[in-house]
């Protein structure tokens, strides 16, 4: 979005525009993932994956944004390429159609969830492939398909080095997605919206519906807004869902589980004067069902020396309830444009988390400007999270040592360049580097584990280049 020589009526084109793409803005579904995107830590930043520009004099043109997102983290894991193409036809009486295609190839090594250790791990999963197969390794050393001695059940095979992460370097997946919205004026003050969206991956699949509806007061310069969103979504991983916390092994897993998602925002976008535009949304989301990744996995060791004894499959509470409250301001200053935000997060499995961010647009000339920003982010730990489990110990209800899910912090630092080509086109490349943060030894370890990294973190580097336009 641009604020360069703002008008109180530009301005309240671009509040309804905010108000329609809560979602984005709150962020309810930063915790949420599908089984392919869970292998990376956090995979691309929300605001990296989808192109975005500024439409408050869209009306009656047609625009298209393109972009392609490049994502890697650190130490040869997860990368990914997503190319996104969004179109809106914006009618003169307010209208407004859009349909965003999305397409992302998701490879690398991802961890497993099992703890770090000093002598070679060994793990094993069903085959991807089915019939006795013939040994053969992988490209990275690490990962084999074998068929168990004794029997005909074929089984992939991988190591973990000598004090290294646990890696499953056998991880590839594709998406497609189409996203589909249509907002209209019901009258001078009061606008509609809906919007549907499926995503497929090859062990996940997702349906989602929205209805939204928005209005003008004082003079339009303050625009109240509700949404609702539902959706729902089926798990199949290949070798079928595991039974939360049993042991690791080759035998064929158990049926596709489902989840239904329902979230509501509240919103209220505030035009302070001419080059001051604020808001604030609350946010409130319910998932119910399956929301276990059916590829982590959590080590049980050893009580004294903290060796591994044997692995199983996490388990994750079945509800989860969502909150959010989220502050935004973008502030028109001469040749700069402003954008601070905040976001306090709390979900029912206890995990509370702050967000700030801020970027500054800086125009070099009447067509180039730079847009430096800095996001930092904290979260404390659910209460489920463990590095770890102890043999012997009475197992609990619910474990994981997904590190999304443990006490971090993580900073983004980034830079976006954008050139105005043509009088509705605009080319653009933006840069970030993300690095999160945690207890590498927490006090808590026992035994050998005292001197290993438990902490599963990335670092990850993102690039995206752009380009929008419009015509009549």
């Amino acid at each position: 979005m641009q604020l360069i020589s703002p008008t109180p009526a530009a301005l309240t084109r671009t509040l309804g525009l905010l108000t329609a793409s809560l979602f984005a803005a709150t962020g309810l579904h930063a915790q949420d993932v599908s089984p392919a995107a869970s292998h990376s830590a956090y995979g691309p930043s929300p605001d990296a994956r989808t192109p975005t520009s500024d439409t408050s004099s869209d009306l009656g043109l047609t625009r298209v944004d393109t972009a392609i997102l490049f994502y890697q983290e650190a130490g040869g894991r997860v990368k990914a390429t997503e190319p996104v193409t969004s179109i809106t036809f914006n009618g003169s009486d307010g209208e407004i159609l859009s349909v965003k295609l999305t397409a992302d190839s998701l490879t690398g090594a991802t961890p497993n969830g099992a703890a770090p250790w000093k002598a070679t791990q060994t793990f094993i999963s069903p085959s991807k492939s089915k019939g006795v197969q013939t040994t053969t390794t992988s490209a990275s050393g690490h990962s084999q398909t074998v068929t168990l001695p004794g029997t005909d059940i074929v089984a992939s095979q991988y190591t973990a080095d000598p004090h290294a992460l646990p890696l499953d370097y056998g991880f590839r997946d594709t998406r497609y997605a189409v996203d589909l919205g249509y907002t209209t004026p019901i009258d001078a003050v009061t606008r509609l919206s809906f919007g549907g969206g499926l995503s497929t991956e090859r062990d996940f699949k997702s349906l989602s519906g929205s209805f939204g509806l928005a209005r003008d007061l004082f003079d339009k310069n303050t625009t109240v807004s509700a949404a609702v969103n539902l959706e729902y979504d089926t798990s199949n991983p290949y070798f079928g869902t595991p039974q939360p916390l049993t042991e690791m092994s080759a035998l064929e897993k158990g049926p596709n589980q489902s989840k239904t998602v329902v979230n509501a925002v509240l919103g209220v976008t505030q035009v302070m004067n001419r080059n001051w535009l604020a808001q604030v949304n609350y946010s409130v989301g319910s998932a119910n069902g399956y929301q276990t990744d059916p590829y982590r996995l959590i080590s049980v060791v050893d009580g004294t020396t903290g060796a591994p004894v044997r692995y199983l499959y996490e388990s994750r509470p079945k509800s989860r309830i969502r909150q959010s409250l989220y502050m935004g301001n973008k502030i028109a200053l001469g040749p700069t444009v402003t954008d601070i935000s905040g976001r306090l997060y709390h979900d029912s499995w206890g995990i509370n988390s702050v967000t700030a961010e801020i970027a500054e647009r800086v125009a070099i000339t009447s067509a180039l400007y730079v847009e430096p920003h800095l996001r930092y982010y904290s979260q404390s730990k659910a209460n489920f999270f463990h590095d770890y489990l102890i043999d012997g110990q009475t197992l609990p209800d619910y474990a994981s040592s997904d590190s999304r899910l443990g006490k971090f912090t993580a900073t983004t630092v980034g830079l976006k360049v954008g050139l105005k080509v043509t009088t509705n086109g605009e080319l653009y490349v933006r840069a970030d580097s993300y690095n999160q943060t945690g207890a590498a030894h927490p006090a808590t370890a026992i035994g050998d584990l005292k001197t290993e990294n438990l902490f599963s973190g990335i670092k990850a580097t993102s690039v995206i280049v752009g380009y929008t336009f419009a015509f009549q």
